[in-house]
Order: C-alpha cells, then structure tokens, then sequence
C-alpha cells in the first residue's frame, strides 16, 4: 500500500503534506511566546501562509464525507440523534494521550481548544480566532482549523450509543466534520489509530503551556 493510497484509505480527505511545515513553524512561535517573547512568535506565526489552510478546511474537508460517500457511490443509512456522550475534559486528555495527541484518521497533531486558547492570549490576543468580525471558518486562523483537537465516535453514536473509551479515538475537527454521521464501511475507511501513545515527545503543548 503506497503512503498517498494509506493517507486516503485512513482519513475522510487528508490534509496537504506542507502542513505540517505549518504546524512546525507554529510550535516554534509557541515555545517563543512561552517563553516570554511574544513579538518573535506572533513574527513567526506571520511566516505562515494560513489562507490555504482554510480555505481547504472551510471548502473541501468540513464536507468530505458526503463527497466521499458520492465518489465511492455508497448509500448511507438514515440516522436520527446520537446518545449520551461524555465530554469531560479529564477524559478527553486521557483519550488524547492515549492516542499520541493525534488525530487517529489523518495523523496531524492535535491541541485542546482551551489550550490554544491560552496560546492566543500569550500571543497578545485575537491572532489565532475573531480575525474578522463576522463569526464564521474564517475567523479563525488556519492553524486552529486544523489542529484543535475533539473526540469523534468510531462508530456513530447515533448507530449504536456506544460512548465506551473503545468506540472513542482522538480526532481533529477536519475529519470529525468530514466523518460527520457516517460509518467507516460508508467511507471506505480502515479503523482509525488508537492506542499509540505520545511516543514522539509530543504532548498537545500541554508540556508548554
């Protein structure tokens, strides 16, 4: 299996590869801001071209599944509202951990909203969301789109109520949008990653911020 058919077979629409170049430069803008600079990181974070970013995410990605659905000519089933769900924020960190602070479909690191919340503030406020006054995609910036981190429910929540830990992996919001209610064999997707652990020193800028 070739990594370009891998990426398409895990994640409803993966995201562009120079992303992640992205994504470095961001952290670096981080570790400045953190550590008392917050003009070199707020420089830093201007070295990054987020315009594509949302555009992808706002264009293409938050609607993969129902292409995807179209493009492998599948017929979803019809699926009223989802069951109880507990998102308690000690639990959604210890599934973040679990997983490697990861998305588990498409692989892109992943941070709490709260925390890049607190990463705005550090960068002196309003550089990361309200970029504009309308409240829309695009008022965020696009590292935010991609990297904020929520659970997604393997198998949805409104097909079987399964809100157990197993039927939980660490996703970004790209693929929880583009996954929307459909199931994997829908998508044509192979299950998502869990379990894997933060095995490249990778922790969600929660050992940072």
């Amino acid at each position: 299996m070739t990594a370009d058919r891998e990426r398409f077979d895990r994640a409803p629409l993966p995201y562009p590869a120079f992303f992640d170049s992205y994504v470095d430069t961001f952290v670096e803008a981080v570790v400045q801001a953190a550590s008392g600079k917050p003009e070199l990181g707020r420089d830093l974070l201007a070295t990054v071209d987020h315009a594509p970013m949302v555009e992808w995410f706002d264009t293409y990605a938050q609607n993969a599944g129902g292409e995807r659905v179209k493009l492998l000519e599948k017929v979803p089933q019809r699926r009223g509202g989802g069951g109880k769900r507990d998102m308690r924020v000690s639990r959604v960190r210890a599934i973040a951990e679990r997983d490697g602070w990861r998305c588990g479909y498409c692989g892109i690191r992943v941070v709490e909203p709260r925390v890049l919340r607190k990463v705005d503030q550090l960068l002196g406020g309003k550089v990361l969301r309200h970029l504009t006054e309308k409240r829309s995609n695009r008022s965020y910036h696009g590292i935010w789109l991609v990297m904020a981190l929520t659970l997604d429910h393997i198998e949805p929540l409104a097909e079987n109520h399964d809100d157990s830990d197993e039927n939980l992996v660490t996703c970004c919001w790209a693929c929880n949008f583009g996954k929307y209610h459909y199931t994997l064999d829908e998508l044509g997707l192979l299950p998502p990653r869990q379990g894997r652990g933060p095995s490249d020193g990778w922790h969600g800028l929660t050992d940072i911020v």
